[in-house]
């Protein structure tokens, strides 16, 4: 188990390497410490301060910096200028609706991550429906079971259940869209996902 986990990982490095190598002007994601730039600077979010964190909510992720828009590996794209990963589990959510209307899933077992400003790079993750002894619904890497990538027309979705299961991906392409989106995207939002 541990040989396929250091593989999957090696493949998300991979993955992550050939995008960031496709943005010749400038690297794709700029990181600074927390204690060096104020929370207001970062594309123009605030973060909480502890007298409103019980009333802010948790819809933003950290901001990822692009300087163009560059046109990534498996027709994957990156928005044009600073943009800020969004979750949202809002069934009336148009990615979420378009998935739910073309592949007749329920959706309560579907959850969102979405750029603003606008891309046709937004997730919709779709869970296996497993519960915990409570009855809630477990939404975890370990549950997920589809990837949908849906530009924001929602004209173009294309789904990957990883080696398996892809619609508009192949096994290979769908393998490394599936893995970088279990490793690296939804890790960020387990708080909102587990609320």
């Amino acid at each position: 188990m541990r040989k396929i986990l250091s593989t999957l990982t090696a493949l998300s490095l991979v993955f992550l390497l050939l995008c960031a190598c496709a943005n010749t002007e400038e690297p794709n994601t700029t990181t600074a410490p927390a204690a060096t730039v104020p929370p207001a600077e970062i594309s123009g979010t605030t973060a909480p301060t502890p007298s409103t964190a019980a009333t802010a909510p948790a819809v933003t992720a950290a901001p990822e910096t692009t300087a163009a828009e560059a046109t990534l590996p498996y027709g994957l794209t990156m928005p044009e200028e600073e943009y800020t990963t969004l979750f949202t589990d809002d069934p009336n959510n148009k990615f979420i609706r378009a998935v739910a209307d073309k592949y007749g899933v329920d959706v309560s077992l579907l959850a969102c991550a979405y750029t603003e400003p606008v891309s046709d790079s937004n997730q919709v993750w779709q869970f296996s429906g497993k519960t915990d002894a409570a009855g809630k619904l477990k939404r975890s890497a370990d549950t997920l079971k589809y990837v949908y990538m849906v530009t924001d027309d929602c004209k173009t979705i294309q789904r990957t259940g990883g080696l398996t299961g892809n619609d508009g991906y192949s096994a290979a392409t769908g393998f490394v869209v599936f893995q970088t989106a279990k490793q690296l995207v939804l890790p960020q939002f387990e708080a909102q996902l587990n609320a």
